[in-house]
């Protein structure tokens, strides 16, 4: 009795209404469905176990035969998605769901849409039905042993406990045919047979249980026939309920006949092996013992002391049933009372939004310097970096590195990282609703530079890969940092809409060694690869001396998995990143942040010679991706100005703005060693734009 109270008590705690591993899928293209699932599947509480196509058909047909309980569709054109229930559900179930998807969708900044089904959608719940059934087997022994008492002495006695239990299953069979009116004829034969199975095999667990142990055996009866599923009823759906009642319930009379129900009603076939073994086995022991009890009668089995009169029996387990019903029904409402609502547990908002600063036409280079004086946007007063990337829908995307934002601003100071979204006349920084870095800082306080951005034309969107460095802070002083690694973050942008971060993946495991690439450095798309420039040194070098240059490939669509990169050794493309050959030495290299860009058949890597101490502007040109890259005469100059602290660094070159034949458009970053004229004037922490000749074919 206790266990069977401990069992109903515990169940109904753990049903919060929460999701257990409910199978649902994502359709929609693999780029941006295996980020999605690693995010949905990490949730905390697993309320989903989710999968992805990226055929439409194909997720329907999983729909139709219960393998899931849901499909979401995404439409990356714009921020609503589509979501599909089975067309037969139960309706606690069609809540949780709605509900947990359009919390995870609210993360994005995206929302969801019930579509309902023109053929067939009714909300239906079996577990009440084969509950009742099971309850109706256990009570039926119940009211014969009250009668007869527990043992069947006679052969009509036994004879007429079997026929009062086959009269019950085919009153349950008949219930069944008429609960399901409207019903395929086969659907509503199914579910009476299994109803009527259902009452069968309640009822002669029992029998066997009370010839076994008696007024224990029946109270044993009841903690597996009636207390077992019990937590199933209560939530609805055991995908509703967590370990270990979840399991526990499929192994009980009802909670296997509630799955043989809803595979009968065509909702889903797999996996019935498990219930029919329950049902069948606990009706065949039941049916052996019940027949066996006769032998025990005639002496060929003695049984142990002097039989119980029916009078006593009848007091006795009248006493029992009383005593347990109240008990039962006492703890339940007590527990349920005071059994809060729990409140799921809030997610990372990922969701951003703008708001626009007029900004005049952009016609040349002055108009760039002009924009890059406005004081109206409190969210970006100062950064560096800019890198900058064409997104296909007359925009433009910036990511910058370490942002100034202003006092009153959520994440006021400075955040690892900031993005722009350049429309004509008009400047949008998109915000998180955190306030924060819009590619938000790892739990342990590891930010993110951004390095490089790239986008990919997708039918409705774009797909922008944004290339960052990982960053942890070592000191207060200005070069009090250390780089540990890449990573690689990834945002889906609908035309003319906001972009939505959909993942942040590191490549490989932190380390502050120099000598390991740090990739994304550069990037470019050509064809059907994506370029991903590397640049590295040893240790300690020299004052002055400049970084290495590597490449390492990849399907576009594949960026975020290290495992699908390929690495130019100098003669082919090898998996193994140790073998990457450099296209640029470190002596007289690169930045450790550059571009590289293809105009007109030939490629060029632009960057400052040597790093932050060097001086000179200069292009490597190639007349491939891979290299090899030559050195051409400087372009220009570029001091640091330490001595003056005013800082000049990280030249990068932007070819989709103002384009014209000869010459790019680049920018560089400005500093000051003062921070606090920094803040007093932000304006010294912003980019300055030149435009220099391209060398010569």
């Amino acid at each position: 009795m206790l266990v069977a109270l401990g069992w109903i008590v515990t169940g109904l705690r753990a049903d919060s209404g929460d999701l257990h591993e409910a199978p649902v899928v994502l359709v929609g293209p693999d780029v941006v469905t295996a980020p999605l699932l690693k995010q949905a599947n990490a949730v905390p509480g697993r309320p989903f176990s989710a999968g992805a196509v990226e055929d439409r058909g194909e997720a329907a047909e999983l729909l139709a035969s219960g393998d899931v309980v849901a499909v979401i569709t995404l439409d990356l054109s714009g921020t609503e998605d589509e979501l599909r229930l089975a067309t037969a559900h139960r309706p606690e179930l069609a809540r949780a769901v709605r509900a947990e998807v359009g919390r995870i969708e609210r993360t994005h900044g995206r929302t969801v849409a019930l579509v309902e089904n023109e053929d067939r959608f009714e909300e239906r719940s079996f577990a009440g039905v084969t509950f009742a059934t099971a309850l109706a087997g256990f009570l039926l022994v119940c009211v014969v042993s009250l009668v007869w008492g527990p043992l069947a002495r006679t052969l009509p006695r036994l004879l007429a406990r079997l026929t009062a239990l086959a009269a019950l299953a085919v009153g349950a069979g008949l219930g069944g045919w008429l609960l399901t009116a409207g019903a395929p004829a086969e659907e509503r034969m199914l579910i009476g047979s299994v109803l009527a199975a259902t009452v069968v095999a309640a009822g002669a667990l029992t029998f066997a249980c009370e010839v076994i142990g008696g007024l224990p055996g029946l109270l044993l009866a009841a903690t597996v026939i009636v207390a077992g599923p019990a937590p199933l009823l209560l939530a609805g759906d055991r995908l509703l309920l967590d370990e270990p009642w979840s399991t526990g319930s499929r192994w009980t009379v009802a909670g296997a006949a509630e799955s043989l129900v809803w595979a009968a009603a065509g909702h889903g076939r797999t996996g019935i092996i498990q219930p029919v073994v329950t049902i069948a086995g606990s009706a065949l022991l039941g049916l052996i013992v019940l027949v066996a009890s006769r032998w025990l009668l005639r002496g060929l089995v003695a049984p142990q002391g002097a039989p119980v009169s029916v009078g006593v029996w009848r007091r006795n387990l009248g006493v029992v049933l009383a005593s347990a019903t109240c008990l039962t029904v006492l703890v339940t409402a007590v527990t349920s009372a005071l059994h809060a609502e729990t409140v799921p547990r809030p997610l990372a908002s990922l969701a951003s939004t703008t708001q626009c600063v007029p900004s005049g036409p952009v016609e040349d280079v002055d108009d760039l310097n002009r924009i890059t004086r406005l004081r109206a946007e409190p969210a970006l007063q100062g950064g560096d970096v800019g890198v900058s990337a064409d997104l296909g829908d007359g925009r433009s995307i910036w990511m910058f590195g370490d942002t100034l934002r202003d006092k009153d601003l959520p994440g006021a100071g400075f955040v690892r990282n900031s993005m722009l979204l350049v429309e004509p006349d008009c400047l949008r920084v998109v915000l998180p609703e955190s306030g924060g870095a819009i590619i938000p800082d790892r739990g342990d306080g590891v930010g993110y530079w951004p390095m490089s951005v790239t986008t990919l034309d997708k039918p409705g969107y774009a797909l922008v890969v944004v290339a960052a460095q990982r960053v942890r802070t070592t000191s207060e002083d200005v070069f009090g940092f250390e780089a540990l690694g890449p990573a690689v973050a990834q945002f889906v942008v609908p035309d003319g809409g906001v972009p939505q971060l959909i993942s942040v993946t590191d490549i490989g495991a932190d380390d502050a060694d120099t000598r390991r690439p740090m990739w994304g450095a550069a990037a470019a798309v050509s064809g059907e690869w994506l370029y991903l420039y590397g640049t590295a040194r040893e240790p300690h070098p020299q004052l002055g001396t400049g970084f290495a240059l590597h490449v390492a490939r990849v399907e576009p669509d594949h960026v975020a998995d290290p495992q699908r990169w390929t690495y130019w050794n100098g003669d082919s493309w090898t998996r193994r990143a140790k073998e990457s050959s450099e296209l640029i030495p470190a002596t007289d290299g690169v930045s450790q942040t550059l571009s590289v860009f293809e105009r007109d058949g030939h490629w060029y890597a632009f960057s400052k010679s040597n790093e932050f101490l060097g001086d000179d502007l200069v292009f490597w040109t190639s007349s491939s991706p891979h290299g090899p890259f030559r050195a051409q005469p400087p372009v220009g100059t570029l001091p640091s100005g330490v001595a003056r602290g005013e800082l000049r660094y990280m030249p990068l070159a932007h070819p989709d703005i103002l384009e014209e034949p000869g010459s790019v458009i680049v920018s560089y970053s400005r500093n000051s060693t003062d921070f606090g004229a920094v803040l007093r004037n932000p304006l010294l922490y912003r980019p300055k734009f030149i435009r220099v000749d391209l060398p010569a074919g």
